[in-house]
């Protein structure tokens, strides 16, 4: 039996390290238009020159997650699926992929078919992927394994830290003047997915330095849910490196990995933003 792990772009992999034997990863890409250029955030994104034609034509940004009929193809593969949605609270794509399970099990009723709504994005959907990928190599059964990754999704925690929120503000998700100020005189807005799956504010810090003791304090405060945490940076390597550095200093045996983000993650952290999984 051969098992298929799906997730939309929004999860910042673009292959899966730890897949199992048994079991293969593809994702559906979002697509974000900028003035009357369409970027589809698959392999071939360029990052690089989105984020460019966004801060000279941001003000006619728009971003489209995956279409049913992006999903019902992975699907529609024999075997279990599990597939990974962003947070329903900032995106369709969850409520897209639950339309196109149901598409595919008008013609297979008994095609099991999983969608977890990460509540989050990036780094925490990589520790939910990654957990997907121990239970299935435990040879769990899929309902056990679906609710295992639901608990999973509920424990664990993103925190973001970002030197522009104009996208989310502009998107509605964040508050306008709470954004505003936090983006203002070189202050990093620094922020954490609420138990909705929303984005709430938690502070502000000046400097890359007290940016990242401010990040390092709050995870202790709210506490791992394991012994492994994920950093996706957008154009801000060295960053995400002194923060890895930080919290290896408080952690005896900890794990910390550090990814680029994909085209929707850094068009909505903007340039140099942090998020982490954890």
């Amino acid at each position: 039996m051969n098992w298929h792990i799906v997730a939309d772009s929004s999860c910042d992999l673009l292959s899966l390290a730890e897949c199992p034997p048994n079991a293969d990863f593809s994702t559906v890409p979002f697509s974000i238009r900028i003035g009357d250029r369409e970027y589809i955030d698959d392999e071939h994104m360029p990052v690089a020159d989105m984020l460019d034609a966004n801060e000279v034509h941001g003000v006619s940004a728009q971003t489209a997650c995956p279409a049913p009929h992006d999903w019902v193809e992975r699907f529609s593969a024999p075997g279990p699926v599990l597939a990974f949605t962003i947070s329903s609270a900032l995106s369709g794509s969850y409520n897209s992929a639950c339309t196109a399970r149901e598409m595919v099990q008008e013609d297979m009723p008994d095609k099991p078919v999983a969608v977890i709504d990460t509540r989050a994005t990036g780094p925490e959907t990589i520790l939910i992927i990654r957990k997907a990928c121990r239970l299935i190599q435990q040879g769990l059964p899929f309902k056990s394994i679906e609710q295992e990754l639901v608990e999973t999704a509920a424990r664990t925690q993103i925190l973001f830290s970002l030197a522009s929120y104009h996208n989310l503000i502009r998107a509605g998700r964040v508050n306008r003047l709470v954004g505003l100020l936090a983006g203002h005189l070189h202050l990093w807005g620094i922020g954490i997915g609420d138990e909705n799956g929303k984005i709430a504010m938690r502070g502000k810090a000046r400097g890359e330095k007290n940016m990242i003791r401010f990040m390092a304090e709050e995870i202790r405060k709210i506490g791992l849910s394991g012994k492994e945490i994920v950093i996706s940076h957008c154009q801000n390597e060295a960053a995400a490196v002194k923060l890895r550095d930080k919290l290896c200093e408080m952690y005896r045996d900890l794990r910390v990995d550090i990814f680029p983000t994909r085209g929707l993650d850094s068009f909505y952290a903007e340039r140099h933003g942090l998020i982490v999984g954890f």
